[in-house]
């Protein structure tokens, strides 16, 4: 399958290349993406150029899942994809979620349109009739707000999928007698999400001695009626539970490692652990006890930080690669074993 198509537009043609995020592996587990293995984009973008410039286009359009940021990373190598790459004459960014109408990089013209649709991005292309030339080049960005009515047959296509959406979000799960609290590690609501997951994987018939996970900053979860709406904002992300057993000593490791995090509130249920003034491990109990660090146990992780979470837990992706960690990613979503959770609870708090 090719990475590139020829658009005719105004009697002119057009080579739109697509081209995704280099950080994929970093995310998704291998059964995730299912033999898909993204390679280097700066050999991808050239090969694709190569080839779509046999079809004599008039322009070329790059539109990358890597956006703008202040300074490439690994998921968003922009700079460096750009300051390599000839011929490009625009370049449609994506991915970092920033609005950022325009701006230039090696001599591409590049514009970035937020995400979500909460901006819409316009690309003018103006060309020498004659000579087919392209002699103008100009991009922007509109907030699509109350200045736009929706379209009316998109509307009337969609109505009822979001009826039935809306329907499902507000579906009741269970009611909370008071505020979960979600700040910090070993929060309350870390806690009840790591219960919940342990709870699945038991249902499943993989029970694990602990989960390693955090919250996601999105706040409390308020007293009252849960839907699965407060579910879908609690996590916000898709992500399968991954089992893995490793030792005490890896176990120290992993902490140590998440210790450099400095936004992260993941917790060790339901294992304690000691933690010096700065917030790193210096002990991990269970019942009271230390761990003994050849002592293996089953852990439960989210299939992103198992695959590093973003390079933040490359230790742990380490580790769950080895044979005697027995990695593997089950079929259960985080979101729906909270759900199911719930709905056993009926009640918190």
């Amino acid at each position: 399958m090719r990475s590139w198509t020829i658009r005719e537009v105004g009697g002119f043609r057009i080579a739109l290349v697509g081209l995704i995020t280099p950080g994929l592996k970093s995310w998704l587990p291998p059964e995730l993406l299912d033999g898909v293995t993204p390679v280097d984009p700066l050999q991808s973008l050239a090969a694709a150029v190569a080839e779509a410039k046999t079809e004599k286009p008039d322009a070329i359009v790059v539109i990358g899942h890597m956006g703008w940021r202040f300074n490439d990373d690994y998921a968003n190598p922009v700079r460096e994809l750009l300051r390599e790459a000839k011929d490009i004459d625009i370049y449609l960014a994506g991915h970092s979620h920033q609005n950022k109408p325009a701006w230039m990089l090696h001599g591409t013209l590049c514009s970035q349109a937020s995400y979500h649709g909460i901006h819409c991005g316009r690309v003018d292309l103006t060309f020498d009739l004659v000579t087919r030339k392209l002699v103008d080049r100009r991009v922007y960005t509109l907030l699509m707000d109350d200045r736009f009515a929706a379209d009316p047959l998109v509307m009337q296509v969609a109505r009822p999928d979001l009826a039935a959406s809306a329907e499902e979000l507000a579906r009741p799960v269970a009611r909370a007698s008071r505020e979960i609290p979600g700040e910090g590690r070993d929060s309350p609501l870390g806690q009840l999400l790591c219960e919940s997951f342990a709870a699945a994987l038991r249902r499943s018939g993989s029970p694990v001695d602990s989960v390693f996970h955090g919250t996601f900053a999105t706040g409390p979860l308020s007293a009252g009626q849960i839907t699965v709406g407060d579910c879908w904002r609690i996590i916000p992300y898709e992500n399968l539970l991954v089992t893995g057993e490793l030792s005490g000593r890896e176990l120290a490791d992993v902490l140590a490692e998440d210790a450099n995090d400095k936004r992260s509130d993941r917790m060790l249920w339901s294992f304690a652990v000691k933690r010096d003034n700065k917030g790193r491990p210096t002990a991990i109990l269970r019942d009271g006890e230390p761990v003994p660090a050849d002592q293996r146990f089953t852990i439960a992780f989210n299939s992103y930080d198992a695959q590093s979470g973003g390079r933040r837990l490359m230790r742990l992706r380490e580790i769950l690669a080895q044979p005697a960690a027995r990695r593997k990613t089950t079929s259960i979503d985080t979101r729906t074993a909270l759900i199911d959770t719930l709905l056993d609870r009926r009640e918190i708090g």
